[in-house]
Order: C-alpha cells, then sequence, then structure tokens
C-alpha cells in the first residue's frame, strides 16, 4: 500500500503554553511542530519570565542572555526543520512521530508509544505484581499491533484493540483490567508531553464491565473454620489458618499481614495495636487489636491473640509470618475442603468478610477508615453486601 504524503511541518516558538507560571515567576519555551491539525511539542530547556519574551517576534528580549538564549532557539528550531527534510529526502515523508528522534540522534529507531510503556515499567516504585500485570497488557498489545507510535493514540485505535480482544474470547472484566493499565500509561505519556491534554482516547471510549463476584465467607462459615480440628497429616494448614483469621478479623490486606514485624506493634495500656504504613496506599493505620473481636471472659481478643503467640519468644524484626500469597491461596483451597466451605477461597476473600461483617457494625466513614479506602463508593460495596446477607438471613426465618 503507498502511503500518502504529508503536508510540511510548521515550526513555531511557543512561551509558556501551559499558561501557568514557575515559583521563580518563569515559563518554558516550546517548539510546537504543527502538522494535518496535530500538534506536538519540544522543550527548549529555555526558562524566561514574561517581560522577555516578545510574542510578535518570537524571540528574547531585554534578557542579559538575550543573544546566546536567541542563538539557542534558533539552533534549536533549524534542528528540527534540518531532520524533517532528511527525513523527506530518505523516506518520502516525515510524520511528526519522527521528530522524537530529533532530539536523540543517537538512538536509531524512532521513540513510539510502545517503547514509552516498555520503558515506564522500569520504574523502581511499581511493585513485582503490578509489573507482571503491565507485562501482560503490554505483551497483548504487541500483538495486537507490533508498535504504537504517538500519533496514532486515538479513539479508533483503543477500539480496535477492544474488539482484538474480544475476538479472543476474553472475560469482560479482564477486558477491562487491559484497558484500565493502557489508560494510566496514555496518562503518563499527556503528563511528559509526549501527547496533548485532551489526547485521552479513553474520555470518549468506555470499556464495559460486569459485576464481578465477591465471595466472602458467613459468620456461620467462619465459625467453621475456627473450630476446624486439622488432621496432623495437614499440620502445615495451622499456620495457614491463623494467617486468614487474623485477614478476617483485621481487615488487613496480606501485603500487610505478611510483612508484619515487631516494628509495627504498640504495646499500649489497653492492649496491642499495629502502627504501619499500608503496602498498597502508602496511608498511615493504627488498628486497635484489642477492640477487634473480643470475647467475654478472655483476656485477649481474636486477633491479638494470634498476633501475641506469633510474637511469643522471638527478639527480631524479621515479619512474622513468612509466606508467599501463591502458597496461602493454594492451602487455603485444602482448608476449605476440610471446613466444607463451597467457596473460591483466596487471601482477599478474608478482607471482604471483615468488611461486611463490620459493615453491620460500625458508620460508613468508620468503616472507610479500617479499610483504609481513599473514596467512600468502595467502601459502600461492602455494606451493600452485608444488607443483602442480612436480607438473605430474614428471609430464611419461619416466623409460623
Amino acid at each position: 500500500m503507498q502511503l500518502q504524503p504529508l503536508r510540511k511541518i510548521k515550526f513555531t516558538l511557543v512561551f509558556n503554553r501551559e499558561n501557568r507560571l514557575n515559583l521563580d515567576g518563569t515559563a518554558l519555551v516550546t517548539l510546537r511542530a504543527y502538522q494535518g491539525g496535530k500538534n506536538r511539542y519540544f522543550s527548549t530547556g529555555v526558562y524566561l519570565k514574561p517581560e522577555h519574551w516578545d510574542e510578535r517576534s518570537l524571540r528574547v528580549k531585554d534578557h542579559p542572555l538575550k543573544a546566546q538564549y536567541n542563538r539557542h532557539l534558533q539552533d534549536f528550531l533549524h534542528h528540527f526543520e534540518a531532520y524533517e527534510f532528511t527525513a523527506i529526502q530518505k523516506y518520502g515523508r516525515c510524520p511528526l512521530r519522527l521528530l522524537d528522534h530529533a532530539t536523540a540522534p543517537e538512538d536509531p529507531a524512532p521513540a513510539s508509544f510502545t517503547k514509552f510503556c516498555w520503558e515506564e515499567l522500569k520504574r523502581p516504585d511499581i511493585t513485582p505484581a503490578t509489573r507482571r500485570a503491565h507485562r501482560c497488557t503490554l505483551n497483548l498489545l504487541g500483538e495486537f499491533r507490533k508498535e504504537v507510535f504517538f500519533d496514532e493514540i486515538d479513539v479508533h485505535l483503543v477500539t480496535r484493540f477492544d474488539r482484538f480482544m474480544h475476538r479472543r474470547e476474553m472475560r469482560l472484566n479482564n477486558i477491562h483490567k487491559h484497558h484500565r493499565f493502557l489508560k494510566a500509561y496514555i496518562n503518563r505519556a499527556i503528563l511528559f508531553g509526549h501527547l496533548p491534554g485532551d489526547g485521552n482516547p479513553y474520555r470518549q471510549f468506555k470499556p464495559r464491565q460486569e459485576e464481578p463476584e465477591r465471595v466472602f465467607l458467613l459468620p456461620a462459615e467462619l465459625a467453621r473454620l475456627e473450630a476446624l480440628e486439622i488432621p496432623s497429616s495437614k499440620c502445615h494448614l495451622e499456620q495457614i489458618r491463623k494467617i486468614f483469621l487474623l485477614c478476617c478479623w483485621t481487615g488487613l490486606r496480606f501485603s500487610d499481614v505478611s510483612t508484619l514485624a515487631r516494628p509495627h506493634l504498640e504495646e499500649t495500656a489497653k492492649g496491642l495495636q499495629v502502627r504501619k504504613r499500608l503496602k498498597k496506599n502508602g496511608k498511615q493505620l493504627t488498628l486497635p487489636l484489642w477492640l477487634l473481636f473480643k470475647r467475654d471472659g478472655v483476656q485477649w481478643s481474636k486477633p491479638e491473640e494470634i498476633v501475641r503467640e506469633a510474637l511469643a519468644g522471638r527478639d527480631d524484626d524479621k515479619p512474622l509470618f513468612r509466606i508467599s500469597n501463591q502458597y496461602l491461596n493454594r492451602s487455603l483451597k485444602e482448608l476449605a475442603a476440610l471446613a466444607g466451605i463451597k467457596k473460591k477461597m483466596t487471601s482477599h476473600v478474608a478482607r471482604r468478610t471483615f468488611a461486611t461483617a463490620m459493615a453491620t457494625k460500625v458508620k460508613v466513614p468508620v468503616l472507610q477508615r479500617l479499610l483504609s479506602h481513599s473514596q467512600p463508593d468502595i467502601t459502600m460495596i461492602y455494606v451493600k453486601l452485608a444488607n443483602s446477607v442480612i436480607e438473605e438471613e430474614l428471609e430464611k426465618i419461619d416466623w409460623s
């Protein structure tokens, strides 16, 4: 297929395109490249105050380094014009995306959205689990199209990507998850100036999602699990049960229980409490264990008893429960079978169990704080679950 010729790129110097000054009263001069209704911006590295920029002549004025700055800006602009000319001579055309290469001549390949995503995946603040999940999305995007350039990102592209996933008969919520990850990378590309501020196609395209099945344990099932006699041949499940029950009684995520150590525990006049910065969102949580699932006539609450038992005889600061989430989830299947619980047990089921149990005991703002949710809408999901349980149990009553 023969490529259509593109219009010549128009280069213009733009001062303070965000219309927002920095704290020192300066703003950046950028080079705008315009072609076929699309813009691309490149930083010149020159910061000026408004009184030092002549909007009519697009030059620096009344500045001690006026001559040096103007020479730098003209050289910068000519560098891009020369690159466009070379590209047209070599390829017959120069789409805007090729200009990304003009600022890094040593890189033989033009910058692309695909390369940008894989570079972003190397960020040190991404957890291993998140990195694995995002890698799946990027691999899937690579199967859909080997390389995606920034100027190709529009609502048509994400629509075709959506159809590509549907043709593979993927589950609706998995498709929604991949769209969510892709949207996050597009937002980061906007943040770094690779795409215009209104360039996220997900403002127009809304991927469909179905209500997920939220599994949790009823009080009777939790009591059955607690009273279960574990045979000696499966003694390894005793530790699994303690970890799972601790999550059920505290609402802590597995990532926080698996890293729980002596420095996170405080002995107060009333009892033991957890003071820990949560791994997922970095929020500081203070959780009074002695007030959760208290029992009459017993010195310690249920979660406090498990933690104190794990602390006994230890003087190091290593995690109390050293176990992987994968091993825990595999073992929970065995535990559920022994207890006669016909539900898919995972570590997150424990958190849902805590949330639905507490939803009928505390107000929504308190539950939101206990679960460390940023938005009350997420907390309300568990309130609705708890209400449905109440309705189901009331319907079972024979009032006659």
